[in-house]
């Protein structure tokens, strides 16, 4: 028998493939696909669990950093910005073990040194999902939220969003 968070996975996709497949789909058709594809990635997020801020960042191995491919609130947090894994011991953390992380309150403020604009954007949960392709970790999916908003309840829908958008991710890595 298989566990109850690969089971709930399971559900998750299932569920998720009718509403995600014509989002795909379109994204794989525009003139940017990768933009595209973060778009509905946001919008699929947006639904449920819901998100205050949405980032995606890609992993740049062999630089040790990572950058910001897109953002759901560019004034606050613009798309390109970088940083390295000493400036984000959280994010070394999930990209080394590709497992995700969920935060809260002294979570964000242990773990991110821009931990005051994103208090005062509201953000007191947050989940960093790890987007993989075959054994490598990519980046990362960062939704956050209110106080108290995420739980593991909510990974398996952000893992197969996440997941979905591996694609986006690999043509940001093969343009930069």
């Amino acid at each position: 028998m298989s566990d109850p968070l690969m089971q709930a996975t399971e559900r998750a996709e299932r569920e998720l493939g009718a509403e995600a497949l014509p989002a795909v789909l379109a994204a794989q058709r525009a003139d940017d696909p990768a933009l595209a594809m973060f778009r509905a990635l946001d919008a699929g997020l947006a639904r449920a669990p819901g998100h205050l801020l949405l980032t995606v960042l890609v992993y740049h191995r062999e630089l040790g950093e990572s950058q910001r491919a897109y953002s759901s609130r560019p004034l606050e947090y613009p798309i390109g910005g970088r940083k390295t894994l000493g400036q984000a011991p959280r994010m070394r953390q999930v990209l080394a073990s590709g497992e995700p992380f969920i935060g809260h309150g002294q979570d964000i403020v242990d773990n991110y040194a821009d931990h005051a604009t994103l208090l005062a954007m509201g953000c007191g949960s947050i989940v960093n999902m790890p987007v993989r392709w075959g054994g490598e970790v990519l980046g990362t999916v960062n939704l956050l939220h209110a106080q108290g908003r995420y739980a593991e309840a909510d990974l398996p829908r952000i893992a197969t969003w996440a997941q979905l958008s591996a694609p986006a991710f690999l043509a940001t890595l093969l343009r930069r």
